[in-house]
């Protein structure tokens, strides 16, 4: 009786390990974490999202076209004081020199805010670009965006080329100011290296759902 115990013990052991192992060969199964991340020198993954019109902007829509993704949030201080000195409204007006026709998209990852809370920020500022919600953060956490605000380039062949902070502001150094956005667009059209390809980014934590 024992020795049919313990056998039995042994295949319910081996039964449960060979589910496992299924499971962790097949991946999580939707959730906030699966599908492929972003990697600066990767294809940037795609996405869906909606303004609070309900209208939907999917990135494959900009084939062709640099792509800038800004992660906001209108709570942040930091994210603000951007908008508040003019940065963001300076870094359009270049980037608009540079690449005529660049796509620009802010993207909120804010779990508690609705997605008018977006644009309305966005139009208290001047900035003429579209407010993507994305409440429950899959979009944000695929692209690990830590903080508002977080910036990141695509290129026209729809390839990561830049990812972290907007602009050197925090750090101490004698150099002149750098927008590190304008600064990879610029290196990016006149087909130059860009560097810094990432950098730290600074500003609040972005408030995912838990």
């Amino acid at each position: 009786m024992k020795t049919t115990l313990s056998l039995l013990s042994m295949i319910g052991v081996s039964a449960v390990l060979g589910l496992a192992a299924s499971i962790s060969a097949i991946g999580p199964v939707g959730g906030k974490d699966s599908g492929p991340k972003a990697v600066v020198g990767k294809p940037a993954p795609a996405f869906t999202l909606e303004d609070a019109s309900g209208k939907e902007y999917r990135l494959s829509d900009y084939e062709g076209k640099i792509v800038v993704l800004q992660w906001i949030n209108p709570d942040c201080p930091v994210c603000r004081g951007c908008m508040k000195k003019g940065v963001v409204t300076a870094m359009r007006k270049e980037l608009g020199l540079l690449e005529p026709g660049i796509v620009h998209l802010a993207i909120n990852s804010t779990h508690y805010q609705e997605a008018k809370k977006g644009a309305e920020y966005l139009k208290e500022y001047k900035i003429d670009i579209p407010a993507l919600s994305d409440r429950d953060g899959t979009v944000g956490r695929l692209y690990a965006a830590q903080t508002t605000p977080h910036l990141y380039i695509i290129d026209k062949e729809g390839i990561l080329r830049y990812s972290g902070a907007i602009d050197n502001a925090r750090i101490k150094t004698d150099t002149a100011p750098m927008n590190y956005v304008v600064n990879a667009v610029r290196q990016l059209t006149t087909g130059e290296t860009i560097a810094p390809d990432q950098t730290k980014a600074y500003g609040c934590s972005v408030k995912y759902k838990k």
